[in-house]
């Protein structure tokens, strides 16, 4: 009876132990930053903090993140990402309370946007203090080849002369969208490009230009699908 009572009291002990270590890595991962939304942050306030202009999602999204730590914060949680400030969003869904991750605690996330999952990476050869996300188009970070990409969200200062805002009381920030590629590869070294067309990649990977005609056929802008296939292929190839 005393072996079992230990045996009881030592899986307590283990559950309660796991309990705080689950915690622990919850207070480790997150540190609270002063958050423009408040501790009820919903699909509205979003919307009314600039929308899709700002962020990748108009709600709370599924997803998941790695600490610094190798922390993994999935179930329980959701995300968003700003743009405007390049900060990481995150519910803890059972006690509504909205955070702003410390940059520097976060390695890599993924947010699920209804139709893709949107992943974001670190890279030391885009910024040494390793502080920035940039979001993977095609490629894996971890092998030679990636294709990366920065949104940048700037607020536009709101015209209050503006008679239809006036009148409806619209004073909801607008915002311009800018993005810049980044191609990272461990033998080409790193270019970036406002537009990335096939003329570039053709002038930069000469080699493959056979994969390239195959994935970017015609002389059409190509769209991120096509670009992110295509560095997928490079990646396995090279």
């Amino acid at each position: 009876m005393k072996s079992k009572w230990l045996f009881v009291l030592c899986l307590s002990g283990l559950f309660a132990s796991e309990a705080f270590s689950q915690a622990q890595a919850f207070r480790d991962f997150i540190i609270a930053a002063n958050s423009p939304t408040n501790p009820k942050t919903g699909p509205n306030m979003f919307t009314q903090l600039g929308g899709k202009d700002r962020f990748e999602l108009l709600d709370w999204g599924k997803g998941w993140a790695i600490s610094r730590g190798d922390e993994l914060i999935r179930d329980g949680y959701s995300f968003n990402f700003d743009y405007e400030h390049n900060d990481l969003y995150v519910l803890k869904d059972d006690e509504g309370l909205t955070v702003v991750v410390e940059e520097s605690s976060v390695k890599t996330f993924v947010i699920f946007n209804g139709q893709d999952s949107v992943r974001f990476v670190k890279s030391i050869f885009l910024d040494p203090k390793n502080k920035t996300f940039y979001q993977v188009i095609g490629g894996d970070p971890m092998l030679k080849t990636v294709l990366l990409k920065l949104r940048v969200a700037k607020v536009v200062p709101v015209n209050k002369n503006d008679y239809a805002r006036n009148f409806n009381g619209d004073y909801t920030p607008d915002y311009q969208n800018s993005a810049t590629y980044f191609v990272v590869d461990e033998d080409k070294g790193v270019h970036s490009f406002r537009q990335l067309g096939k003329k570039d990649l053709l002038a930069l990977y000469p080699e493959y230009q056979d994969l390239i005609q195959t994935y970017l056929p015609g002389n059409k802008k190509p769209d991120e699908q096509k670009l992110g296939m295509l560095f997928n292929e490079l990646s396995r190839v090279q």
